[in-house]
């Protein structure tokens, strides 16, 4: 966990740090020179100023890993800065720029050459040193990939490539220091995003070739950055005040890949007509909310029986998460969508070729909302290896609740709500586990058009469908409609177990 963040919080860094410039060339320079400092940086570059333009030769920043891991070195080529004459600077590469990139991660050492390419670039600084806006724009950007060398072995553009491309960029960035915290809002959108990746293993039958587009791309994001953040340490760095969040949007998205193994090749796609990735981060709690409208899948190769062809209206997945101790509950979250799953005739003939059972769109969805109390930090090393050794648990759950429930297949469909707290002074009623109180409510309908269909296919004996009945009516009451139930599970205060009113335990 604790490498994981440790790297998450550096590419953090790299991404935000072309941010900062000034309103002459040289303090463009010195405050990018001081910000990536503060990241942790050590920023190397000459520079030499000639009428109002500041060219500094030789840009590369390097760090180290935490705890002796590695280094990593990106060189950036040149950087050309030009005085405007109104108060703002031009920042601009050369057309053939190349960055390099050397890494040392745990005694591996892996060089790389990537080319920048670039039409129309432009992109303008205006402000003053403590609050500065960064405008951009380009008709296209572009990084492939030139040079490859690992392990002193070089590989060769036949044996692995890589390009990414984007067009009609525009965006912006907006940063501000008050009281030795620096605020960052940024925005950029592209129409298009490609990326064309292959590999190519001489020493075996293993290649690869990766294609993805994506269209009316969009991203937002902010951050709050202390004066001073040790971003090799995660723990210490989100109790001082660092946060910051993104969320990306498209419009439709292409992915298309083929993966050569000794058995033959898979070939797959996957398209979406829509797509969102979000994502906050704080000492307090860490939220991931992705989800896809109009996912469509085709997969077939040599280990999957049949072709796969399938639909999906929707999909999600959300969760909250707190990342630091406390002494009260705080909030939790999980949330889970796959709507109007679809597959094609062919694999429901295999096991249904009458047609018995309705066809039509299924969803499983549902949302946990919950109170629980952390006691330890998930980025403490030391507390969560003493946790895993002892067999201690990293906090308790308070309350939880369900909302949206939803499973809906063949006919069949179940919804529900429900709402429990939980006492964890009592962990012997439900043998190791917080006793829990409150109730589940369910709705059910067409589960026995369902059985009959079952039965009518084989699948089952109308014996052993008489016990699937009988527990059905032990657990519900007939609703209004045919062929529809209620029930209500509840857990009272003294550990009481009662399906719609009848005890069970």
């Amino acid at each position: 966990m604790k490498r994981l963040t440790s790297v998450s919080a550096l590419a953090f860094a790299a991404m935000t740090a072309p941010a900062l410039a000034d309103v002459t060339p040289q303090q463009v320079w010195d405050n990018f020179e001081s910000y990536m400092a503060n990241f942790g940086y050590q920023l190397e570059g000459t520079p030499s100023q000639s009428g109002d333009v500041l060219t500094v030769t030789g840009v590369a920043m390097s760090i180290e890993m935490p705890e002796e891991e590695g280094s990593v070195k990106i060189g950036m080529g040149d950087m050309i800065l030009t005085d405007r004459g109104d108060g703002t600077v031009a920042w601009t590469y050369p057309d053939d720029a190349q960055f390099t990139l050397d890494m040392n991660i745990e005694g591996d050492q892996v060089n790389a050459v990537v080319d920048y390419d670039h039409d129309g670039l432009e992109m303008i600084v205006s402000g003053d040193p403590d609050n500065m806006r960064y405008d951009y724009s380009a008709a296209m950007l572009g990084l492939t990939l030139s040079k490859l060398v690992v392990e002193g072995e070089e590989i060769t553009r036949d044996m692995a490539r890589a390009k990414m491309t984007l067009k009609d960029v525009s965006g912006h960035y907006v940063s501000a220091t008050v009281d030795g915290v620096q605020s960052m809002a940024q925005a950029m959108t592209a129409a298009d995003l490609m990326v064309d990746a292959a590999f190519n293993d001489p020493e075996s039958d293993d290649a690869g070739t990766f294609n993805v587009a994506l269209t009316g791309m969009s991203y937002s994001g902010d951050a709050l950055i202390p004066e001073g953040a040790d971003f090799s340490d995660p723990a210490a760095i989100f109790g001082t005040g660092l946060s910051g969040g993104g969320k990306m949007t498209h419009t439709g998205a292409v992915i298309d890949f083929v993966v050569t193994e000794r058995s033959g090749a898979t070939a797959g796609k996957v398209t979406t007509e829509s797509g969102r990735f979000d994502v906050a981060m704080s000492e307090d709690a860490l939220t991931y909310d992705i989800g896809n409208t109009g996912m469509t899948v085709n997969l077939q190769g040599p280990e999957i029986p049949l072709p796969i062809d399938a639909k999906m209206a929707e999909t999600g997945f959300k969760f909250v998460v707190p990342l630091k101790p406390n002494e009260g509950p705080q909030d939790a979250a999980l949330g889970i969508t796959l709507a109007g799953f679809e597959m094609n005739e062919l694999l429901w003939n295999i096991f249904d070729p009458a047609a018995v059972l309705p066809r039509d769109p299924a969803t499983i969805a549902m949302n946990l909302t919950a109170k629980v109390t952390p006691f330890v930090s998930l980025f403490d090393e030391k507390a969560m290896m003493d946790l895993e050794s002892t067999g201690g648990m990293p906090g308790e759950l308070n309350a939880l609740t369900l909302t949206d429930l939803q499973v809906k297949a063949a006919g069949g469909e179940i919804t529900g709500t429900g709402a429990f707290t939980f006492d964890n002074s009592d962990m012997e009623s439900f043998d190791g586990f917080p006793r829990p109180e409150g109730k589940l409510d369910l709705q059910v309908s067409g589960a026995n058009g369902l059985i009959d269909k079952i039965i009518a296919m084989g699948l089952m004996e109308e014996s052993d469908a008489m016990g699937a009945r009988m527990m059905l009516s032990m657990f519900t009451v007939p609703g209004t409609a045919p062929d529809t139930a209620s029930s209500t599970i509840e857990v009272n205060g003294q550990g009481h177990v009662l399906a719609n009113g009848q005890r069970l335990k």
